[in-house]
């Protein structure tokens, strides 16, 4: 599979850097930036499959048989999955800028799917890491390895380059100051503990998937094919200098 991949992941690096290495950085396209998410999501794939998380994925039921009898485990899974519906389809919904930018079902959809699922498996490529890492470690602390991985990943990666590059603008600094604490450091503190103890792999995708998802529609991800004008991200000085997404800022404030 991972020949596949990495061939899907090359050919559209190569229609990108044809059609858009000389693209105005200070002007968001949607083609280009559909372009950069499908590398991205290549990336994501060849990881999880030289690493050993989708194996484990494919190779792991839905539900072990055992925890269809475990009150602690049904309760669990109740509370990450209000948690993930209640951040993301409530508070994070509502507190994103869209400019206008139209509900878009289909190319939003395909859009969240794959950014959710690819995700979601590039996250368990860390966790498989910290195993690697430390296969006689105990659990807490191939958590631990993971989480910081995560975090670590997530902070640059978003901050640098997805939300620079690849979203449209949808934030402002005030919401991305309150998002970040009400979702996505709870998302991944609440997730990873949950898979670490049940080891639900696909469920633990589908989570990420449900929350991406959300970003997908509440942001209003243009369709590559899509033309209208929307605002890029304001850069602002970041680590080392590069730019990084600062958020919105009305031009009279």
């Amino acid at each position: 599979m991972l020949i596949w991949i990495t061939l899907a992941g090359m050919g559209l690096l190569l229609l990108y850097v044809a059609r858009y290495r000389r693209h105005p950085p200070g002007q968001w396209s949607a083609p280009a930036a559909w372009l950069r998410a499908g590398i991205y999501f290549c990336f994501c794939l060849a990881v999880a499959d030289l690493s050993g998380a989708l194996q484990a994925t494919l190779a792991s039921p839905l539900v072990y048989p055992g925890q269809w009898a475990d009150p602690w485990w049904w309760l669990s899974t109740a509370v990450v999955t209000v948690f993930i519906f209640a951040a993301y389809w409530g508070y994070w919904y509502r507190n994103t800028l869209r400019f206008g930018r139209k509900l878009d079902v289909l190319p939003q959809l395909v859009f969240g799917l794959c950014w959710g699922v690819t995700t979601g498996l590039y996250f368990l490529s860390f966790w498989q890491l910290a195993l690697a890492v430390g296969p006689d470690w105990p659990l807490w602390a191939v958590w631990l390895l993971a989480y910081a991985l995560i975090s670590l990943w997530q902070a640059l990666w978003m901050d640098m380059y997805w939300d620079v590059y690849v979203s449209p603008e949808h934030d402002s600094p005030a919401s991305i100051r309150a998002k970040v604490p009400r979702t996505h450091i709870p998302n991944m503190t609440l997730c990873l503990t949950y898979f670490a103890i049940y080891q639900n792999y696909w469920i633990f995708i589908a989570l990420q998937t449900v929350a991406l998802l959300a970003a997908s529609f509440g942001m209003r991800m243009p369709a590559p094919w899509n033309r209208e004008p929307t605002p890029p991200a304001r850069r602002v000085p970041g680590l080392l200098g590069l730019p990084r997404a600062g958020g919105y800022v009305p031009p009279h404030a």
